[in-house]
């Protein structure tokens, strides 16, 4: 088996309470482990209690802890979850020595082996490269202008549906300064129906064909049919912005690996018709980073590259208001997965209802929502307001990025 690992992101005791208390540490245990909070929390699902038990006693031997309920350390049989704190090198130390031991540790050395590789790797410069520009994501936060020629998009629809409109916003967003064009033929707003495949490619192509004759600017097509996908990539563009994480549609992973597009996989629970009735989530962020690392790793097998991923959890898409505050405010978490993140939260619904203000009145909500998204690990903002965003996220990036003086 494959153990689940993954880093939280423990910012004050009370995020470290709650983490503490989804894997059953009483009270008490929490008042202890909370003023051990390291470097490194990393949640381990589905130990054995052996195991757990042995891990505790390697960890407090580094220096470190590990967090679990007291019952669990007196019992012997079943599984539990673990949160190991400790440094990187406390954590290198213990993948030496659980190597050779019974109980599934073994196999836990090599998970934790390949995850730690994969966060030194994620720590080093990181440059995106698509078609023929790169991108130091490191030092730039990119932004993907959203054009939606449908007649009822949440925000824009109806704006741009002639094509004349749409190319004359296609020009404004270049402007702008976005680095990407999202061009999107059928609204998934919460309780849309599907339009007809031939609609979706009448509205679509003729606007990107315009784009790659006219501009220097990479391309997005946001659909989740294969056929839509193709032809588009056909057209000149450049990336697949597929909401259903290529579920949909059997032939996208397909039409993607061919022909060796970007994919923007995305969490949505439920379809665009049903997703907003009374979403559930036991823990939100473990259930989405599952789901993307699973939906990854299943493109990967369907010959996309690993350096053609881009993932998104999907803000607004079968999520309650307080899910996408958790999302947004637990963003690096994704990180880890080794992928850029996109976020797309602009205008959105739980921006409304926070300000209690309608969509056209929701700039502000969408900017502030840009900038904590940027101060927490966003590679790509999907926006309606490309110039006020570019100047919301170079002072973001500028905070985040200075050094002492």
């Amino acid at each position: 088996m494959n153990y689940k690992v993954r880093a939280l992101s423990i910012r004050t005791k009370e995020e470290g309470f709650a983490e503490f208390k989804k894997i059953g540490a009483d009270a008490a245990g929490c008042n202890i482990m909370i003023n051990k909070t390291l470097p490194l929390a990393l949640k381990v699902k589905g130990i054995s209690l052996i195991a757990a038990n042995i891990l505790k006693q390697e960890m407090l031997s580094r220096g470190g802890d590990v967090v679990t309920s007291r019952e669990i350390l007196c019992s012997t049989e079943g599984e539990t979850d673990v949160i190991i704190l400790a440094t990187r090198e406390s954590i290198k130390s213990l993948i030496k020595k659980i190597k050779m031991q019974p109980f599934g540790l073994k196999k836990l050395s090599d998970d934790l082996s390949i995850y730690i590789n994969r966060l030194d790797k994620i720590e080093k410069k990181k440059i995106l490269k698509i078609a023929d520009r790169e991108f130091d994501l490191n030092r730039e936060v990119l932004v993907m202008g959203v054009l939606n020629v449908t007649p009822d998009s949440f925000y824009d629809g109806g704006y741009y549906f002639e094509k004349s409109k749409a190319c004359d916003r296609v020009d404004e967003i270049v402007r702008q300064g976005a680095q990407i064009i999202d061009i999107g033929g059928m609204s998934t707003r919460p309780g849309s129906q599907p339009v007809s495949l031939s609609d979706e490619i009448e509205r679509t192509i003729p606007v990107i064909e315009h784009i790659s004759k006219n501009y220097d600017i990479l391309v997005s097509i946001d659909t989740y049919r294969s056929e839509v996908a193709k032809r588009a990539v056909k057209a000149g563009a450049h990336i697949i912005n597929d909401i259903s994480g290529l579920t949909l549609d059997d032939n996208m992973a397909k039409v993607a690996a061919e022909s060796k597009s970007f994919v923007i996989i995305m969490h949505m629970k439920g379809t665009p018709k049903n997703m907003q009735e009374n979403p559930e989530y036991e823990d939100v962020i473990d259930e989405i980073y599952d789901y993307l690392q699973h939906k990854a790793a299943r493109a990967v097998e369907s010959g996309i590259g690993e350096d053609k991923i881009i993932i998104d959890p999907g803000i607004g898409f079968g999520k309650k208001l307080e899910h996408n505050l958790m999302i947004l405010n637990k963003l690096s978490e994704f990180k880890a997965l080794g992928y850029p993140v996109l976020v797309g939260a602009s205008r959105k619904s739980f921006i409304g209802k926070i300000l209690d203000l309608p969509v056209e009145e929701r700039l502000e909500g969408s900017l502030a929502s840009a900038v904590c998204s940027v101060l927490n690990g966003a590679d790509i903002l999907r926006v309606h307001d490309v110039e006020e965003t570019v100047r919301a996220i170079k002072i973001a990036k500028g905070i985040k990025g200075v050094k002492d003086v």
